[in-house]
């Protein structure tokens, strides 16, 4: 067989901009108003073809294959075409470096939107005020070297990734007889939406920056809260009015809030010798606020996400409206019965067999998402030498181990393998039988908290004199 593909993908961009800069006595004002054109052309083609009359011709002379005469061989051609275009306009102003303004506003449309909501305007605003230059603080500077708070509001949009969803886009159907002949069909293959439209991100943030010691100590603070409107998801809906029963839809809601801590600090610095190092910490919380409207509902309330894939085949995640990202769904172990079978804790928080197990019993059992994040970066140097060392870790979070739910049961000893750890004890220094199933359970949700080193760079710089350097640089490009 002969298989030749050929894969294009282009994109044509184009942005125009005018800037404004004034200076009125302590006042600064800059303006910028602008627009933006970002063409994407995919296009894909495909041909096989086999039963040569010689191996000579690779995938050229594709049409000598016999296949082809037989009708077997086959060729695909896909192209698909996306604009998104914008118009924009930011202003700046800076009142002696103490109080700071800034306003932007984009109106954006892409072609991917339904025909009622190609277009959307996401501005944002900020404040700050530079407080270290006030005259009152003049009595500080020995101690700080810079003060700054600062608070700001956005919108931003997400364009979802394929060209055509809120189209009814054409396919193929069956063969109908006439008189000359079976003539092929073409039918629609999805459903339209006109109304598809932008999810938009609205975030509110306030933070400060500070400085000290000459800028031997400095960093900033920020604390957010953004919430995400017009969810994309792929919703059920009813045929009629509808000729399929899935549509792309906005409809959900959820939010995050959370702080961001960074801090740079120079510990020693001497004529030879500089340790610098960084710390940076965030933490993020999160929750589902809607996942329906009045037009587009989740029949069962929820959505289930994630599997294990076989022979247990059961969804691992559940997101449903007050919950959070992330979160681990299934039926939590209290203990092991005499039998050697899972005890789980049904929805009344009582004891029950596994074998008596309803779907409402499961139940929330960890969550996969950070809580916190943190990362430590050490910068060394001594003379020549320099050393880098970087570390972060996650903390807060829950893993499935996959590995431990497959073959840490003894029942899986018929497939071939188990882990080692499969006939010892697991709760309350009781183990598993041969009579216990596979089952998802809490039991294979574990802490993920992590640390660790990233990398480790070493180095040394030497210092050639200039009559060395540029004897080597002649040497270097001498031909």
């Amino acid at each position: 067989m002969r298989l030749k593909k050929t894969v294009e993908n282009r994109d044509n961009l184009l942005e125009i901009t005018s800037q404004y800069k004034e200076r009125f006595g302590l006042h600064d004002v800059t303006g910028l108003v602008g627009y933006s054109y970002q063409n994407n052309i995919y296009e894909r083609s495909a041909m096989a073809n086999w039963d040569f009359p010689s191996d000579q011709y690779t995938y050229n002379n594709m049409e000598a294959g016999a296949a082809l005469k037989r009708g077997e061989a086959s060729q695909v051609t896909n192209k698909q075409e996306n604009t998104l275009i914008g118009f924009f306009a930011r202003a700046n102003y800076n009142c002696d470096n103490r109080y700071l303004l800034s306003a932007s506003i984009r109106h954006e449309g892409s072609s991917k939107f339904g025909e009622n909501h190609k277009w959307g305007n996401f501005p944002a605003f900020s404040v700050g005020w530079n407080m270290y230059n006030e005259s009152f603080m003049e009595s500080t500077r020995n101690l700080l070297s810079s003060l700054k708070f600062r608070a700001g509001f956005g919108i931003t949009g997400t364009v979802p990734i394929p060209a055509y969803v809120s189209l009814s886009q054409l396919g193929t159907g069956g063969n109908f007889l006439t008189a000359d002949g079976w003539v092929p069909t073409i039918k629609s293959s999805s459903n339209s939406n006109p109304d598809l439209r932008w999810e938009k991100k609205e975030e509110w943030n306030v933070g400060v920056d500070f400085g000290f010691l000459d800028e031997r100590i400095t960093g900033n603070i920020d604390l957010y809260q953004r919430k995400t409107k017009d969810m994309l998801w792929d919703y059920q809906v009813a045929k009629p009015p509808y000729l399929y029963d899935n549509i792309l839809a906005n409809a959900g809601s959820m939010e995050n809030k959370g702080i961001e801590i960074s801090l740079n600090f120079i510990p020693v610095q001497t004529k030879d010798f500089i340790w610098s190092s960084t710390v940076n910490y965030s933490t993020n919380k999160n929750k589902l606020l809607t996942l329906s409207n009045e037009q587009f509902q989740l029949k069962a309330g929820f959505i289930d996400a994630g599997h294990t894939g076989g022979p247990i085949q059961q969804t691992t995640h559940r997101l449903m409206v007050g919950g959070k990202v992330g979160d681990f769904y299934g039926f939590k172990v209290i203990d092991i019965d005499d039998s050697g079978r899972w005890v789980i804790e049904d929805k009344d928080g009582n004891a029950k067999p596994i074998l008596e197990q309803q779907p409402d019993d499961k139940k929330v059992i960890g969550n996969g998402l950070p809580k916190h994040f943190l990362s430590w970066i050490n910068s060394f140097s001594y003379k020549g030498f320099n050393l880098s060392v970087n570390m972060r870790g996650a903390f807060g979070f829950d893993v499935l181990n996959m590995p431990l739910l497959f073959y840490d049961n003894p029942i899986f000893l018929a497939r071939g393998n188990l882990l080692s750890t499969a006939y010892k004890p697991k709760i309350n220094g009781k183990s598993l039988s041969n009579l216990q199933e596979l089952q998802y359970v809490s039991y294979y949700v574990e802490k993920g908290d992590y640390w660790k080193i990233d990398n480790i760079t070493l180095g040394y710089t030497f210092n050639l004199n200039d009559k060395i350097l540029k004897k080597s640089q002649s040497i270097f490009y001498r031909k």
